[in-house]
Parts: C-alpha cells; sequence; structure tokens
C-alpha cells in the first residue's frame, strides 16, 4: 500500500497532475452530453484545459481549451459556440474544426499575422460505449487496449443504448486516491454500505480479477435481489450480479444484473480535495432500483464521510499501513500502476532540485 506521504503530498499532487493524467485516457463527458453541431464540454485533465466539440459532420473532436493568443479559457462548462469558437478576451475566432478564421483589428499587428500558425491545438479522441475519453499527451497506446477486457465483460449491458438518468457533482475532502482507493476497496462494503447496498449482495462469493490498467470485481447479488427477467444479453457473471470495472487513472463503471449501469470519475482539486461525479445510466429507469438519485446520493454520503476521515488520518505520525486483505486487489493494480508513473518524476525532479510546490 502506498505511504501516507502519498496522500497529502503537494509533490505527489503535481507529479500526478503533470504526468499521470494527461499521458492516461481520461474519460471526460457522455457524447450525449454534445448532441448538436456546435455543442461542447470543457474539462481539465491534470492542467490541461481541454474542449470536446461536436462538428458540422457529426464528429467529435478534443482540442486544448486555451486561445493560442494570450491563453484565455476559450469556453467552460457545456454548452453550444453556434459553430463559432470566440475567445472572451480578444475576440479570436475559431472554426469547429480548430482553424482560426477571425482576428479583430488583424492590422494591428506588427509584421501582420498568419492565421495557419494559430489554430487550436488537437488532441487524442475515442469513444466506448458513448463515454468520451481523451489523451492529452497523445501518448497513450490505443483506447481499446488501454481499457484490456472490460469492453467485452459490459458488451450485454449495451451501455451506449441506455438512457442518461440521475447526475451528482459533489466536492470531497480528501486526496482523490484516498477516494479511488475506497470505491474500489471491496474490503469495505460491509461496513460502511450496511445501510445501503450490502443487504443486496452476496459478499462471500465476491472474487476480483487484475489487468495493468483494469481491474474488476464480480458481486453476486442476493436471489431475492435480481430481477425477475433479466436483461437476455446478460449471461454468467453479468448476469448474476454487478461488474466493477476500474479504469485507470480515475474511472469506474459498474454493470447490474437489472440492465442498468453506474459511471463514477474523480478528479483532483488539491493536495487534500477532489471533485467527485456519478453518472447513472438504465434502459428502464423505473424499473431498476440503482438507478434512482436517492440511492446514488446515500451511497456518495456514506463514502464521503469515511474518505474525509481518512484524510485526517492519513496526517499522523504514528499511522503506516496496514496488512492488504485479497478484497483489496483493485486497489493494489490502481496503486501500482499509479506508482510506476509517479515514482520516476518525484526522482527526477529531485535529482534536478526542482521544487513544484
Amino acid at each position: 500500500m502506498m505511504a501516507p506521504e502519498a496522500y497529502r503530498s503537494e509533490a505527489y499532487y503535481r507529479a500526478e497532475l503533470d504526468c499521470v493524467f494527461p499521458s492516461s485516457w481520461v474519460f471526460v463527458g457522455h457524447e450525449r452530453w454534445v448532441p448538436e453541431p456546435g455543442d461542447y464540454l470543457a474539462e481539465t485533465i491534470g492542467t490541461e484545459p481541454v474542449l470536446v466539440v461536436r462538428n458540422p459532420d457529426g464528429a467529435l473532436r478534443a482540442f486544448s481549451n486555451v486561445c493560442p493568443h494570450r491563453a484565455s479559457l476559450l469556453v467552460t462548462g457545456r454548452g453550444s459556440c453556434d459553430r463559432r469558437l470566440v475567445c472572451p478576451y480578444h475576440g479570436w475566432t475559431f472554426g469547429l474544426d480548430g482553424r482560426l478564421l477571425a482576428i479583430p483589428r488583424q492590422r494591428g499587428f506588427v509584421g501582420g499575422v498568419d492565421t495557419a500558425d494559430y489554430g487550436l491545438h488537437e488532441l487524442r479522441l475515442d469513444v466506448w460505449e458513448g463515454l468520451i475519453f481523451v489523451n492529452a499527451t497523445g501518448g497513450a497506446p490505443p483506447l481499446r487496449d488501454h481499457l484490456e477486457g472490460v469492453p467485452e465483460l459490459l458488451a450485454g449491458h449495451d451501455i451506449a443504448g441506455m438512457t442518461l438518468g440521475a447526475f451528482l457533482d459533489d466536492p470531497i475532502a480528501a486526496n482523490w486516491k484516498l477516494v479511488m482507493d475506497n470505491a474500489i476497496c471491496d474490503y469495505h462494503l460491509g461496513m460502511v454500505h450496511g445501510e445501503s447496498i450490502a443487504d443486496l449482495v452476496e459478499l462471500e462469493g465476491l472474487s476480483e480479477q487484475a489487468g495493468h490498467t483494469t481491474a474488476v470485481a464480480s458481486v453476486p447479488w442476493k436471489e431475492s435481489a435480481l430481477p425477475p427477467e433479466p436483461r437476455p444479453t446478460l449471461t454468467g457473471d453479468a448476469a448474476r450480479g454487478s461488474l466493477g470495472c476500474f479504469v485507470f487513472p480515475n474511472l469506474h463503471v459498474i454493470g447490474f444484473p437489472t440492465g442498468g449501469a453506474t459511471v463514477m470519475w474523480w478528479t483532483p482539486t488539491g493536495p487534500a480535495s477532489t471533485r467527485a461525479r456519478v453518472l447513472s445510466l438504465s434502459h428502464d429507469a423505473d424499473a431498476d432500483v440503482r438507478a434512482g438519485a436517492e440511492l446514488l446520493s446515500r451511497v456518495q454520503r456514506e463514502d464521503f464521510d469515511v474518505c474525509e476521515k481518512l484524510q485526517i488520518g492519513v496526517q499522523s505520525r504514528h499511522y503506516s499501513p496496514g496488512p492488504l486483505h485479497a478484497s483489496e486487489l483493485r486497489v493494489t493494480v490502481f496503486q501500482r500502476r499509479l506508482l510506476e508513473m509517479v515514482e520516476p518524476v518525484l526522482a527526477a525532479r529531485a535529482g534536478a532540485g526542482v521544487n513544484r510546490g
């Protein structure tokens, strides 16, 4: 398990923002959030401001959300730009393909400006089951390689065909890794969620499998909790219980035997703060007990409470990590991959005498 310093160190936090997130495939939103040409969403990947926009031909493209003139953000949140991206600072105008189209008072620039030299920087984008991923550095392997066996495991759920349901967006006063550890720790389910979801599942039948950038927990449900008529496309573990699929660095997609799913992701906002988002999806929200905002909110509150206690606890000079439980395999996968990426960066910065915090 990671040392307590990893959860409170500014140096760790800066290395994660500078290296881990930009060089990974990071989930940024659902394609139905940008349904029409000119619709956009803005996100931050590490320290990189990113925008995703729908082109007139229906394709999605991702760009650095930074005007190349004086670095202003072009857009925030979600919305529509009416087929033109206009910088709010000096009015430089870009097409949905990233080309610079117009510059106010262009003759005022000494020597002139060639618009071909100042288009938006395009980023790698890919979509799986309606979920949009962006790789900010461009150096990650193909998305399908990054997802390993998750697409096959969740294929029967038809996530792309689901209706978007409840959406939660909340702050947590805890380091994002503590929140991530908790989300994929199957050892905590019976204790922390004893009043919400633990009574639906058979914890003794839980099993886990590990990859390099993914890890999956199969959690069988009690017979009384299973739908009377399982979705025909679900077989095996998918029909008998939940499939909790962690995707590095910060995504958790859970497929349910009801046919629904939950997408959860956690974005660092500081060494001891995190933005937690949850999106519920379902083929039939009225019939899916896991799709409602009430249950999602209750589970979130249970997790928030324990994560904020953990953040206080890792400050203790007397704490060092205890023994590893078999139900913490997914946590091990997450931490191992994270340390593979962060430790060389920290070592190089220490050797160079770099202080980012």
